[in-house]
């Protein structure tokens, strides 16, 4: 973090740009109301539902699943304000939400191959955590038969199962230490607090969307590396034979 203060960086506006996204990371998390929706969007609290399984949030995120993708560019030619095609890769990406819904859907529906979809804000968050560490290869080696195709919804669902099976299992020794003692928790210091910070839908929803545009974010700056170990050294942590 440190290395990126634009006092030490220089004046890179990207770096800069990422500084503050750090400053809002920490602002969420920092936050118990925040920090409880993050929670329960990632599979960390027991009263948590797998977004993948939720038919009550709404559909209104678009996502291309970027290993069905053949580069056509048909959804940036139809909605240029909402898809995008990486330079990398030639794939298409969604690079803002909001678009035209109609233009969308006329994405959606000339797609070749079917590889964008409508998804709630929460899966977003999951689907773009789950691109972020999976390995890509350029479309064209892609359709020469180089690569193995990936299901992103089934791997984010399944990460998001591993997460709660960890959380019931803390529960589960929990109390089974509790056997036999005096001191025993309430359930809601197990299961959680009430959900009682949602006082709207449109609250909920829009705490909902923060995360997911956070998580593509997140994504698009560990793409260029930046969760990856500063390679530069610091003042304070040059040694005298390097000064």
């Amino acid at each position: 973090m440190k290395a990126c203060h634009p006092d030490l960086s220089g004046d890179d506006p990207e770096t800069t740009n990422f500084c503050m996204f750090i400053n809002e990371v920490y602002a969420v998390l920092s936050d118990p109301v925040q920090r409880m929706v993050y929670d329960e969007i990632h599979g960390y609290s027991l009263t948590a539902i797998n977004p993948f399984f939720d038919d009550t949030a709404p559909r209104d995120h678009a996502f291309v699943d970027e290993f069905s993708c053949i580069g056509c560019k048909n959804c940036a030619n139809v909605a240029p304000d909402v898809f995008q095609i990486e330079e990398d890769f030639g794939r298409a990406r969604v690079c803002s939400q909001s678009g035209n819904p109609a233009l969308i859907q006329e994405a959606i529906d000339t797609c070749p191959v079917d590889c964008i979809h409508w998804t709630s804000a929460a899966q977003i968050s999951l689907l773009e955590d789950e691109m972020r560490r999976v390995e890509r290869i350029n479309v064209g080696l892609m359709l020469a038969g180089m690569g193995a195709s990936s299901d992103v919804f089934r791997m984010a669902c399944s990460r998001w199962e591993k997460r709660q099976s960890k959380v019931m299992e803390k529960v589960r020794v929990k109390m089974a230490k509790q056997k036999g003692s005096d001191q025993t928790d309430s359930w809601s210091d197990l299961w959680g607090k009430p959900k009682d910070y949602q006082n709207t839908d449109e609250e909920a929803k829009e705490r909902a969307k923060r995360a997911a545009a956070a998580a593509r974010r997140w994504r698009e700056y560990s793409r260029r590396g930046a969760d990856r170990p500063p390679t530069l050294k610091l003042p304070e942590a040059l040694s005298s034979k390097d000064k």
